[in-house]
């Protein structure tokens, strides 16, 4: 879970905060020129007692509780977004990079038309999209790391393994602690080819999201490029949105026992966690 940002934190850090108190510190060198320490003490005890008052009033403000976690939700979405694209970039998938590259210039554009005032398409219309083009890269790194799983060990390699159990377990001679721990094994074995299997459907399910995703945010392009001051803009934008929330969908069908059992057998290997938990915030973003 995100941990809340600390409001009076981001109240001191605030550039006009910094900027007034600058301004205090100037005000006070010139007041202590013709007033000496007086002046400087007057000065300093204004900005001090301005300071305390404003530190126990502004941070409490729902508007700018409002800036500073939609500033926060933009900085981990920054995060998010680099920490993706140097693991994609580090995979190798180009092509994945090329179509995201392609989306952010569509969201760009847009941002440019959400500036122009005739327009009904708002700047927080325009950063669901920008999102998704995160969720974009979330979902082609969870693809990658599946497809380099697929490629670990294949479903003939297991079910050599499990042939050669059994035989084993067939064996007449063969002891009580042996045989336990060859059932452990069996067991272990089948799971993880039932897993396999179901990871195959659902790999093709995200495939297939990551194939029509950038079509369907091209739609959502065109629509707006073609009707920007259109009154009913935000409606018709929420329901291209709702077509584009595949992510939630795609997320909720890996779970951790899933994404963790198709690396080797009986040994497992994590997957990479930035891809997990982008597909994972992914859908909890959405459905908030």
């Amino acid at each position: 879970m995100t941990a809340k940002p600390s409001y009076l934190g981001a109240f001191l850090r605030h550039p006009a905060n910094r900027t007034a108190l600058l301004a205090a510190g100037v005000v006070a060198i010139f007041a202590s020129i013709p007033m000496g320490l007086a002046g400087l003490g007057l000065v300093g005890t204004l900005a001090i007692g301005t300071e305390i008052l404003a530190a126990l009033t502004i941070p409490s403000l729902p508007s700018f509780k409002a800036w500073v976690d939609r500033e926060a939700h933009h900085q981990t979405l920054s995060q998010r977004r680099n920490l993706l694209i140097a693991e994609l970039r580090d995979r190798g998938e180009s092509q994945a990079l090329s179509t995201y590259q392609h989306m952010w210039e569509r969201v760009q554009s847009l941002y440019q038309t959400a500036g122009d005032r005739n327009t009904t398409l708002t700047r927080q219309d325009v950063e669901k999209l920008d999102a998704l083009t995160v969720d974009f890269l979330g979902l082609s790194a969870v693809s990658a790391s599946l497809r380099k799983r697929k490629d670990l060990i294949s479903e003939d390699q297991v079910n050599r393994r499990i042939a050669s159990v059994e035989a084993q377990l067939r064996n007449p001679a063969l002891g009580d602690e042996e045989a336990r721990q060859l059932k452990a094994t069996l067991n272990e074995y089948t799971e993880v080819l039932n897993r396999s299997r179901r990871l195959a459907v659902r790999r093709s399910a995200l495939e297939a999201t990551l194939v029509s995703m950038p079509d369907k945010m091209e739609e959502v392009y065109q629509l707006v490029i073609t009707s920007p001051y259109a009154t009913d803009m935000g409606s018709k934008l929420e329901d291209s949105l709702a077509r584009l929330r595949i992510a939630e969908e795609v997320a909720a069908e890996f779970d951790d026992d899933d994404l963790t059992a198709f690396a080797s057998t009986p040994s497992r290997t994590a997957p990479t966690s930035a891809a997990t938990q982008a597909t994972r915030q992914a859908a909890q973003r959405l459905k908030a």
